[in-house]
């Protein structure tokens, strides 16, 4: 790539330099993981920017420009997208310096703090290497870097930025979020201490849109199931084949995909590692190197048998769940697993460590939410009704490990039940989704 050509795209991408602040885009909101960006702004470090492709990563990189131009000159903030770049050795050492000898017109060092943001960085191979190099000299830079695996991220950042970056996860809309998309401003819920909000009903319609639709931002204005598998079908395809394929050796494209869809259509349920390599006709460990690869990819997520031993519960199979509701588009599984699915999700995307329990006589409860007094037991029974044969698994998980306290996510039903002494609490899952805190 020739320096006109990077200085041609510099100024393409950074239209503040020359002209007024962006204004913001219509439809556009602010993401609950902008204020964690904003913190992050004073350490010294490299902050990168993790999710899925089409979630917002771009988008909240350019909310943070937005806010910095506010106190920044414009000029001191370089945008640049990898995507537009060949695999060229020393590239960003190229862009760094041309920036400061032509925009900047200034030797590294000089003046004010500079602020450097690379869309899509996992493009560059040893991206790692360059920025280690930018950063240990101690400019008043400030290095941001999105990717959309975290597996390329830190393959690439290797050993040369360990001790010096940090992951910010950029995860698919919550549902408050996606309320807050359609203007219905929330605030975050205690699990014990619930009262039915205000708009409930039209709060209950959106979350069925929610659950059918999923996190992706971009899904909200389409009309038409067709139209909305289109769109879910290039993400993949995307991520597949420039996210993937092409980063890493993948012999086998068709058991990648083939153990995508199959994983979604099972979502929640506990996989069989062997049975899954015989059923696709490959090799145990090209099973459990292509779930790592779809899993650093955001498409998959692991919950794993609790245990009080880790190496125990790490033998044991996992529960596997579709990285979001939005893929059922493409394949379709129960409606207990999807709702099960959107559960986890939005557990997992608030930040808790989560497995799932069994015993003995095989009574299991979907998932176990680690919070600060202790594990709490959530069982999602999305029928008609709860009876009590459904309370199995959940009081024999209350009983077996001393637990006072358990939660039944329901289609409908809401209160508390005291059973044999043990608390069960009903939530509707519109509720629960809603929900941020879970202190008994």
């Amino acid at each position: 790539m020739e320096d006109q050509d990077i200085l041609k795209d510099m100024a393409l991408f950074n239209p503040w330099w020359s002209g007024p602040s962006p204004e913001p885009e219509k439809g556009l909101i602010q993401r609950e993981v902008f204020h964690k960006l904003l913190d992050a702004l004073d350490y010294n470090r490299v902050l990168a920017l993790v999710g899925p492709r089409r979630v917002g990563k771009t988008t909240a990189m350019k909310q943070l420009i937005r806010h910095l131009l506010d106190t920044v000159e414009p000029a001191r903030i370089l945008y640049f997208s990898m995507d537009v770049v060949k695999r060229e050795d020393r590239i960003i050492r190229r862009i760094f310096d041309l920036y400061f000898r032509n925009i900047l017109k200034q030797v590294p060092g000089e003046g004010d703090k500079v602020y450097i943001l690379l869309d899509e960085v996992q493009k560059i191979k040893d991206w790692g290497d360059e920025v280690k190099s930018l950063h240990d000299r101690d400019y008043p830079v400030k290095f941001i870097v999105t990717g959309s695996s975290a597996m390329n991220i830190m393959m690439g950042s290797g050993e040369s930025l360990v001790g010096r970056i940090d992951i910010l996860r950029v995860f698919p809309f919550s549902f408050r979020e996606f309320l807050k998309y359609v203007a219905i401003e929330t605030h975050g819920l205690q699990a014990f201490d619930l009262s039915y909000p205000a708009d409930a009903e039209k709060i209950k319609l959106l979350f069925d849109k929610y659950a059918l639709t999923g996190g992706y931002p971009e899904l909200y204005p389409i009309a038409g199931q067709e139209r909305i598998k289109d769109y879910i079908k290039t993400v993949l395809d995307l991520t597949f084949y420039r996210d993937i394929i092409n980063l890493f050796e993948v012999k086998r494209p068709d058991v990648l995909e083939g153990m995508f869809y199959s994983f979604v259509r099972e979502s929640g349920n506990i996989i069989n590692y062997h049975t899954l390599t015989n059923n696709l006709n490959t090799k145990y460990e090209t099973v459990k190197t292509y779930i790592e690869y779809l899993t650093s990819s955001f498409f998959i997520s692991r919950s794993y048998l609790y245990s009080k031993s880790t190496l125990k519960s790490f033998r044991k199979n996992p529960k596997i769940y579709a990285g979001d509701n939005a893929f059922f588009y493409l394949i379709g599984a129960k409606e207990g697993l999807m709702m099960e699915t959107a559960v986890y999700n939005h557990l997992k995307h608030l930040g808790f460590e989560l497995f799932y329990w069994q015993n003995k006589a095989r009574l299991e409860v979907d998932i176990l939410l680690q919070t600060s007094f202790g594990l709490l037991p959530i069982e999602v029974k999305y029928g008609k009704k709860v009876s009590k044969s459904d309370l199995k698994g959940l009081l024999a998980c209350m009983n077996e490990l001393g637990f006072g306290v358990g939660i039944i996510v329901t289609s409908k039903r809401m209160g508390q039940e005291d059973i044999g002494g043990k608390q069960v609490h009903y939530i509707p899952a519109w509720i629960f989704l809603m929900c941020d805190q879970f202190s008994v």
